[in-house]
């Protein structure tokens, strides 16, 4: 007897995707919200100009949990999406580039992907979440496709593979693994793997390996590497993102009325544990590491009160500095109350600079552009040219300075 996959109790998929639905982000293109930061906002591509987010983020709220079908959802919202203009083909401007184009925007078929794939990844959260709380006692996860036509060969190479839930190979490969991917995970017990075994199912306990390709954004002209199977944008594991970002949510809600100083503490306390050294080694999800004092979220205009650093940008940071040491990302906490200077760069931006132990550090804090979250975006040494030159750069402002002192 092959083991069931129960039926989740919406509560974890809706309280995945609350933790979502209060930063909602117009954007152009699809290619500018990448991969984790669907974990903490809302957005859909041509929705810039339009005031429809918080429309569809509604009709789709009420759909999860009322269990309506994707029919349901879009004839609930076409005729809000019709009266704003949002509907069939229409020539939209680029705000990256001026250049006018014909876009699609709302229909029939974009409803649906919109339904499923918010549907997928609420439910992939809420999944992690129960992954979480019983990992003791079931501690490995099962790669499982719906295997009929129109399941991809990549995926279904993967079908029946079970790794321990902190495998590194869940750090891409977790479902939904791109555009109307159907797959998911099954969490195990050594009892289930024995069982499954006995009966004959052919599990595999060793990944495949992975094949790459380049992908240019066309947004950022990055250029990413990307496993062959999975779909630009989700390479990435969104279940443990969004239950990351309930658990943040779930920071930031307990301390928020907080004064600064036991905002600073709870965030020191987190950025001294033994998870975010794991953290920091194999980065999964996002950490809270820096206290927003009211000065610094008053020059970038936003409600946070803590900015948070998430798995993207600390890869980034482990293959571009490498020269950073746990001791030295144990220092955020205590970096704003200790800058030696703040400066404000552009309109979202904030970078934090400390000299330490006779060198400087530089520190970028971005607000999302919605303003309701902050990210850490940059960590490193930097010299003292360097700060000379950015505080000479036209509209840069000054807001702590501390060389003085």
């Amino acid at each position: 007897m092959a083991v069931e996959l129960k039926p989740l109790p919406p509560v974890d998929a809706i309280a995945a995707f609350e933790a979502r639905k209060g930063d909602l982000v117009e954007t152009f293109s699809w290619q500018e919200f990448w991969q984790e930061e669907h974990a903490t906002s809302l957005t859909v591509a041509k929705s810039a100009g339009f005031d429809i987010l918080k429309d569809i983020s509604a009709a789709f709220e009420k759909a999860l949990k009322e269990g309506r079908t994707p029919a349901e959802f879009a004839r609930t919202l076409r005729p809000a999406l019709e009266a704003k203009g949002w509907w069939g083909r229409k020539f939209v401007e680029d705000p990256l580039t001026g250049e006018v184009r014909p876009a699609q925007l709302g229909s029939a078929r974009r409803l649906q992907t919109i339904f499923d794939t918010n549907m997928r990844v609420s439910y992939a959260a809420g999944h992690w979440a129960n992954f979480e709380r019983n990992r003791k006692a079931r501690p490995f996860l099962r790669y499982v496709c719906i295997l009929d036509e129109r399941t991809r060969p990549a995926h279904r190479a993967r079908h029946n593979l079970v790794l321990p839930i902190d495998h590194p190979y869940w750090d891409a490969w977790a479902p939904p693994c791109g555009w109307n991917c159907r797959c998911t995970l099954q969490s195990l017990s050594q009892r289930d793997i024995d069982r499954l075994l006995a009966e004959g199912e052919d599990l595999r306990f060793e990944p495949p390996e992975d094949t790459f390709r380049n992908f240019v954004n066309s947004r950022t002209g990055e250029v990413v590497r990307v496993p062959d199977g999975i779909d630009p944008g989700w390479a990435y594991n969104p279940g443990r993102a969004g239950y990351e970002a309930r658990v943040n949510k779930a920071i930031a809600e307990k301390i928020a009325d907080a004064p600064p100083e036991l905002v600073a503490a709870a965030v020191e306390e987190r950025v001294s544990s033994s998870a975010f050294e794991r953290f920091v080694q194999r980065p999964e999800g996002s950490m809270p590491v820096m206290p927003i004092p009211p000065a610094l979220a008053a020059s970038l205009g936003v409600d946070a009160r803590v900015a948070l650093l998430s798995a993207e940008t600390m890869t980034k940071q482990l293959a571009r500095h490498p020269e950073m040491t746990i001791a030295d990302y144990r220092l955020l906490p205590g970096f704003p109350a200790k800058a030696t200077l703040a400066v404000v760069d552009g309109p979202l931006s904030v970078v934090l600079i400390r000299l330490a132990g006779g060198r400087w550090l530089h520190a970028v804090i971005k607000a999302t552009k919605s303003r309701s979250a902050a990210f850490l975006t940059s960590y490193r040494f930097t010299s003292e040219e360097r700060v000379r030159k950015l505080l000479d750069r036209d509209g840069v402002r000054i807001v702590v300075d501390r060389r003085k002192e």
